[in-house]
């Protein structure tokens, strides 16, 4: 191939990058808005016990550098149980303790095995996107099947803090784990 035409479709191709590039930001973009809006829902379909009632917002923690910043921002305000979510990042120790529900965005499984043993007993419900979560004993596990997103449920996890998650929402799970 001569030195033109090599420079003509190496042009072509960097363009057609350049396109799509957009695009695959708008997918991404809309993936975390989709995780976003199942992390809002799940609060529709979780009772917490009484106990967590003392606290004049509705708590959602991010542990971790969140993938899903941008798109839980877009959460804040909205009413949970007749509070206002209150959106929290990078949380960590004893203020894990004021959340109601948590997304895990840690990658290290020593430190979301720690996390997770750490959260056991508290009315915490664990959410995260990574592989395996409720495997580990998180509680709601946000996976993809082909093009579709879905979510697990780990019902023990649930049960051993307290929270009680509605049948409603087991139904649509795609598998529940601790089901008696």
């Amino acid at each position: 191939m001569n030195h033109k035409l090599k420079s003509l479709c190496g042009n072509w191709l960097a363009g057609l990058l350049l396109a799509l590039l957009p695009l695959a930001a708008h997918a991404a973009t809309t993936e975390s808005a989709v995780k976003a809006g199942f992390i809002y829902n799940f609060t529709k379909f979780i009772e917490w016990p009484a106990s967590t009632g003392m606290y004049a917002n509705f708590n959602l923690c991010v542990v971790g550098d969140s993938h899903l910043e941008d798109s839980l921002h877009a959460l804040e305000g909205k009413m949970v149980g007749g509070k206002p979510l209150s959106l929290h990042l990078n949380v960590a120790g004893e203020n894990l303790k004021s959340c109601q529900m948590i997304f895990v965005a840690e990658d290290d499984d020593q430190a979301v095995q720690a996390l997770l043993k750490e959260l056991a007993s508290l009315p915490v419900v664990t959410i995260s996107d990574s592989p395996d979560f409720v495997q580990k004993g998180g509680m709601i596990g946000l996976v993809r099947d082909g093009t579709r997103m879905g979510f697990e449920v780990n019902l023990a996890a649930a049960n051993l803090s307290g929270v009680h998650i509605s049948s409603q929402l087991l139904k649509l799970a795609k598998s529940v784990r601790g089901m008696k």
